[in-house]
């Protein structure tokens, strides 16, 4: 197999990844509509998925991991990674005004944002400062 028959299908493997992850969102998000709810916060979101009980701080947790994409033993390096990635893909600034993707893409940026948030809220904020410098 040539490199570029090897980079081709490392590159596919990653584009489909990424769009059967976007696709399980777009039905998540359908679902949520169809129940005649919007989600605009994590803890929305959780009151949504588990409406007999008060969310746990746990399940809020696992919420905001499943929106960045990151595993329970993920360290913070990672995590901010993931973040930035979906930050800028995110970013409402990148679409037309008033147009349907950047209302959906400032709705996602917001999640992104809050699902950040949550999983840093018990790291220091010096740790966050000092352990999300790069020196080359």
């Amino acid at each position: 197999m040539s490199t570029a028959q090897r980079a081709y299908n490392l590159l596919r493997g990653y584009v489909n990844r990424e769009i059967d992850r976007i696709r399980d969102l777009d039905l998540a998000r359908k679902e949520l509509e169809d129940s005649g709810t919007t989600q605009t916060s994590i803890e929305e979101t959780t009151q949504v998925i588990v409406s007999t009980r008060p969310a746990t701080p746990e399940e809020e947790i696992e919420i905001a991991r499943k929106i960045l994409g990151v595993e329970a033993s993920t360290p913070f390096e990672e995590i901010r990674k993931a973040y930035d990635r979906l930050n800028v893909r995110s970013d409402p600034t990148r679409f037309p005004e008033g147009s349907e993707a950047r209302y959906a893409a400032a709705e996602l940026n917001g999640k992104v944002n809050l699902a950040y948030r949550k999983l840093t809220e018990d790291l220091p904020s010096a740790e966050k400062r000092f352990r999300s410098l790069e020196i080359d």
